[in-house]
């Protein structure tokens, strides 16, 4: 890894690691998936907790950000198994580790410190390309949606995805800055919105609309639908799957979702029992020490040991 890469590197510190570990690892031989695995914050916690026949598997779009995983995970040797691919893959990767079940899997939903201070346009706070891609080398860029897509497209996008209240203004200022100079770098995009949002928060407003976009760029949502529906039916009976949110977009699916496995159609014979019965969220001493846990918001299931299949 370049010395210079290093030295951009910042620091991130997991949210919420004392409620998952106790919510996930039930089994400290078994196998887990970090399918968010991003730093390796969350997955050195759990590695801590399992035995030395246990295994963990991490997955991640970002390979800068798999890069200082592995280097952070060396020390547990051929335990860890780390692969720069989409949580979605999570069946061809375990087909190819030969894993049938899972003792457990873990999604932590946020963006990392390190990618704010990436050169990607992650953040309104630094100037850098509008790029927002998780993997760098496929997809659409924010550039490419904010120059091309029209104004009710854009309203939709930052409505949906950041919960923005003035989202056609917004969308139409983006849509006549564009007219004049097309947006290629952050400060683009906080000069075409700035003037529409309240000035009272304005850093918190422009963090969703950055928000809104990123997960435009990265399909995140629909991936997340996809990603649980898979980790679920990856499960062992008596495993885990537990899920950190961020946002009421991300939360809502993720409700969603873990109650829809919690019963088949006829309502009777139980996919999963939810061990959350609502989200859990961080302690005040947790958000006094990491403000950047105060949106998160955890729920948890377990596979049901008498689950019956029609």
């Amino acid at each position: 890894m370049p010395q210079s890469y290093l030295g951009r590197r910042q620091l991130h510190v997991p949210a919420m690691v004392r409620e998952v570990l106790s919510l996930l690892v039930h089994d400290p031989d078994g196998t887990y998936a970090d399918c968010t695995v991003g730093c390796g914050g969350h997955a050195v916690a759990v590695l801590g907790k399992l035995s030395h026949q246990g295994r963990l598997i991490g997955l991640d779009r970002d390979r800068e950000s798999l890069l200082v995983a592995n280097e952070k995970l060396k020390a547990f040797g051929e335990r860890v198994f780390l692969f720069n691919k989409d949580f979605r893959r999570l069946p061809e990767v375990l087909r190819e580790l030969s894993v049938k079940f899972l003792s457990g899997a873990f999604f932590d939903l946020g963006i990392s410190s390190h990618q704010l201070a990436s050169n990607r346009g992650f953040s309104f706070q630094e100037e850098a390309p509008l790029d927002m891609r998780f993997d760098s080398s496929a997809g659409v860029t924010a550039a490419d949606i904010l120059n091309t897509y029209d104004e009710k497209r854009l309203a939709e996008i930052l409505k949906v995805y950041g919960d923005v209240r003035n989202a056609n203004r917004l969308a139409r200022a983006i849509a006549t800055h564009r007219k004049k100079r097309s947006l290629s770098s952050t400060s683009h995009l906080v000069s075409a919105v700035s003037g529409v949002l309240p000035q009272r928060n304005l850093h918190a407003s422009l963090a969703r609309v950055f928000q809104a976009v990123r997960i435009a760029v990265n399909d995140e949502l629909e991936a997340i639908r996809e990603g649980l529906r898979l980790a679920c039916a990856s499960l062992c009976p008596g495993s885990r799957i537990c899920v950190i949110a961020y946002h009421s977009g991300e939360d809502r699916i993720v409700k969603q979702l873990l109650r829809e496995e919690v019963a088949f159609a006829d309502g009777t014979r139980s996919r999963l029992e939810l061990l959350t019965r609502k989200a859990v969220r961080p302690s005040k001493q947790e958000v006094a020490t990491n403000p950047r846990s105060r949106s998160a918001r955890l729920r948890a299931a377990r596979r049901s040991e008498n689950e019956q299949i029609p």
